[in-house]
């Protein structure tokens, strides 16, 4: 046996002592509690690692071998749960594996993204796995009797439902949300059951009353005077005025976009990520909160499964309905997704030749202005044109575009929180440029520009601690969600303001536009508005919840939502003939 090998061994038997047990156990307690953010998760968290210590015990009679690596194990899983509740305020989830592993487009996107995040991690794995090598090649067996590990296993499988959080019984959506990471995976084993059980917001809609259903019609209004309409998702944009943290942050978004009109406070429904999220529940008038734990696999579980969304009723009354994304089309499913809603088309990646996801903004409005110009030949129609933008998402450990200087910077002592501001000047610098173009180019059609913030960034997650306390997350009408949105015109006066809730809902904007701006209207877009100004706004969060359950059941009966198999058939995109015309 070489000497290496010896001291190799020696190294190991030290770690195998009992006394090194019981230290990195404590060690692991500690680590428990800063990892869960909440000592009444602990005790569950600390029964899992048991528990699968007991179940590795069981199975190879190596007592160190068994702890450590049900500590490595817990430990892989909690690290990658933090990060990514770091970069999306949402937990590691089981159907994480389930809906989105399957995309090739989710790896291309982290791996050109968060690489710096990513290495270390898998480095980490491949150092546990030699570790857990070496442990069970020189790890003695205990020679305890099979019976008696049998034991001890049962007892400390039997401590996982008796220390099972309260909190997760009651609502695990919002555990998710809470920063759990190192037993939020874990509980979400118990969501596998919905892949067979009927979800609770679906059997709340089947016990209301069937509803009349919406009439078929849409209200084109003048056809000869419908305005262009442009849609622009600013990337993880809020409004730093929010944050007193931020000593500029009052009227930082007018001063790099002083074009654009007023912001007003939003609410939506994710944080630091889920692009996907905010633009589905504009687009339908639909919470993707309702669906609690599914909000962020909508896109793959509502296609073909929503009619009477918004670019549908635009393009019943002739728009050419399109959006662009920094994105693949199969990105999450949204390219899909949004095909099923009405949008006629869908220009990816690929097909505006962008050379990577994080470019800057001008980038997309310059691939925006080439779409119109060629529209513009083409089609006499009037055009509905969505723009998601990217520059100013995540990561910040880099300075992207570094030669460009913004007024002002640096914005923060953070480097990352003043490197995610100067991305957010310059954006707004690139959209007042697009809004010059547009009031260039408005003709007499006129044009409306709707600006809209998906989510805050990751980068506000300090400031929002500070002022809403570290369970924000956990609330839907926290700061966290908060970020606002614009709206401006050209050659196009509003019928009516916007309305004056603060902040309002994302599922209500849609109709809000429709219906400020004299747009083509549905009557599923007409009673959104009326459950918008019953509710004060908010739409998940309604006191009068009965309304709204009454309102999607009525799109449910009306063929408008597939929720459940006694829903009447979705109805197809077939361009319908305007109320006016009838």
């Amino acid at each position: 046996m070489g000497k290496s090998v010896v001291q190799l061994q020696r190294l190991v038997r030290l770690f195998c002592h009992p006394l090194a047990l019981v230290l990195v156990s404590l060690a692991g307690i500690f680590a428990a509690g800063r990892a869960e953010h909440e000592w009444l998760s602990v005790p569950f968290s600390l029964a899992l690692v048991a528990a699968l210590a007991g179940l590795l015990l069981l199975a190879c009679g190596r007592l160190a071998f068994s702890v450590y690596l049900a500590w490595m194990s817990v430990a892989f899983i909690t690290a990658v749960s933090a990060i990514k509740f770091r970069m999306k305020g949402f937990s590691l989830h089981f159907y994480d594996a389930v809906f989105v592993s399957r995309d090739a487009e989710v790896y291309r996107f982290l791996l050109g993204s968060y690489l710096h995040l990513i290495v270390p991690v898998v480095i980490a794995l491949a150092l546990g796995i030699a570790a857990a090598i070496v442990l069970f090649r020189f790890d003695r067996k205990i020679g305890w009797p099979v019976s008696v590990r049998v034991l001890i296993m049962a007892a400390l499988v039997v401590l996982v439902p008796l220390t099972f959080p309260a909190e997760a019984s009651k609502d695990r959506y919002f555990y998710y949300m809470q920063g759990r990471h190192m037993s939020a995976f874990f509980v979400s084993l118990l969501d596998l059951r919905n892949l067979v059980a009927e979800p609770a917001f679906e059997k709340r809609l089947q016990a209301v009353a069937p509803q009349t259903p919406f009439a078929d019609t849409v209200d084109c209004g003048d056809r000869a005077h419908l305005p262009d309409v442009f849609f622009v998702l600013s990337e993880s944009q809020s409004d730093p005025g929010n944050f007193p943290q931020v000593g500029n942050g009052a009227g930082f978004l007018q001063r790099f976009a002083p074009g654009a009109g007023t912001p007003h406070p939003m609410q939506v429904e994710t944080f630091g990520g889920g692009t996907w999220i905010t633009n589905l529940s504009l687009m339908t008038g639909l919470s993707a909160t309702d669906f609690g734990w599914r909000s962020p696999y909508l896109t793959i579980t509502l296609q073909d499964k929503v009619a009477g969304a918004l670019p549908e009723v635009l393009a019943r009354c002739g728009y050419r309905t399109a959006v662009m994304t920094p994105m693949d089309f199969t990105f999450v499913n949204e390219g899909p997704f949004l095909k099923s809603i009405g949008f006629e088309t869908v220009l990816d990646i690929k097909a505006i030749a962008a050379p990577f996801y994080h470019l800057r903004d001008n980038f997309y409005y310059h691939a925006a202005e080439a779409f119109i110009a060629r529209h513009r030949k083409e089609d006499g129609r009037p055009l509905f044109l969505e723009i998601q933008t990217m520059f100013p998402h995540s990561p910040y450990e880099g300075r992207l575009e570094p030669e460009l200087k913004v007024a002002g910077e640096p914005f923060s002592d953070d480097v990352q929180v003043s490197e995610y501001l100067r991305r957010m000047a310059v954006a707004r610098g690139d959209f007042q440029d697009f809004l010059a173009g547009r009031e260039a180019d408005v003709g007499e059609r006129g044009a409306v520009v709707l600006e809209f913030g998906d989510h805050q960034s990751s980068a506000t997650k300090p400031f929002v601690d500070a002022i809403a306390g570290g369970d924000a997350l956990a609330r839907p009408d926290s700061i966290a969600y908060r970020t606002f949105y614009t709206l401006t015109t050209f050659n196009h006066p509003l019928k009516r303001p916007m309305p004056g809730m603060a902040p309002l809902d994302v599922g209500f904007l849609g109709a809000s536009l429709l219906d400020a701006a004299g747009l083509p209207m549905s009557p599923v877009m007409a009673d959104l508005v009326r459950l918008r100004d019953h509710c004060g706004g908010s739409f998940h969060g309604c006191s009068d919840r009965a309304a709204v359950d009454a309102h999607l059941r009525r799109r449910v009966d009306s063929g408008l939502l597939h929720l459940f198999p006694q829903a009447a058939p979705l109805h197809s995109l077939v361009p319908l003939q305007s109320a006016e015309a009838r």
